[in-house]
């Protein structure tokens, strides 16, 4: 499986939480000055430190809570975009955010004739360059399809388009990534009916 190539080139160095069981394939934690990923790894799970050796689109599919991300990614073909050698920034919903779109807006996004709708959706989420959360501001950043990303910067968190950061700065070979709390779509698109 994706999960037990992955979790090879993420192993690194000993330290006390580095190979240990988890329960929860996909955990990301902070421990010793280094980010840790739950990786799955056959029946078990254990920490694996993630020392920049895994591009975005596999740091996403080490983490089950982005499947629905991943499958959106690969139906348009973006897949190997994120694969590629970038930088890029991109803003990823977990799963919870693609479900909270009325029944009728997902269906429309996943439907394999509504394609080109969903990669302009998908490439809503990315910046070119690897942004990292502090070096954020309250601006506007030019997406990939073309229109603007309004962020805002507060003591009490980031938002992108009013969607919150949940979890920033996972680096990856070829960029960053951070976790938001919903699917951004553009103004200029209508998904479902």
């Amino acid at each position: 499986s994706a999960a037990l190539m992955l979790s090879v080139p993420a192993i690194a160095q000993a330290s006390p939480i580095n190979g240990e069981k988890c329960n929860n394939p996909g955990a990301m934690m902070r421990a010793n000055n280094s980010r840790f990923i739950c990786a799955a790894e056959g029946a078990k799970s254990r920490w694996r430190r993630v020392n920049g050796k895994m591009t975005i689109t596999s740091i996403l599919e080490a983490m089950p809570r982005y499947s629905l991300l991943v499958a959106a990614l690969k139906q348009a073909g973006l897949d190997t975009t994120l694969e590629s050698t970038g930088p890029f920034t991109l803003f990823a919903p977990r799963n919870a955010a693609f479900l909270a779109l009325p029944k009728s807006s997902f269906d429309f996004l996943f439907n394999p004739a509504n394609v080109a709708v969903l990669r302009e959706v998908l490439l809503h989420h990315v910046v070119t360059g690897s942004v990292m959360a502090k070096d954020l501001d309250t601006a506007s950043y030019s997406a990939l399809d073309g229109t603007l990303l309004d962020v805002v910067v507060r003591t009490s968190g980031i938002t992108i388009d009013n969607a919150r950061v949940t979890m920033a700065d996972v680096d990856a070979t070829n960029g960053v990534v951070h976790a938001i709390s919903s699917v951004l779509v553009p103004d200029d698109v209508t998904i479902g009916s």
